[in-house]
């Protein structure tokens, strides 16, 4: 997913390289950390969330729009 809540002040924050390493995830709650993938056409990075535990991989935040 692209967009999480801040675990302080609950707004939402989008996924890059400034974003904190945790946050929450909009749809259930749970934990969700930064993660990034190198691409392979320019050898920049692109930045996106992903649960902390596995629990949650049907619920991937494509199919759900953020609703703050």
């Amino acid at each position: 997913m692209k967009v999480a809540q801040h675990p302080d002040s609950q707004r939402p924050v989008t996924a890059s390289d400034t974003a904190p390493d945790k946050a929450i995830c909009p749809h259930c709650g749970g934990a969700v950390i930064l993660r990034q993938r190198k691409r392979m056409n320019d050898g920049g990075y692109t930045y996106f969330w992903r649960h902390q535990d596995i629990r949650n991989r049907a619920r991937n935040g494509r199919s759900y729009p953020f609703q703050p």
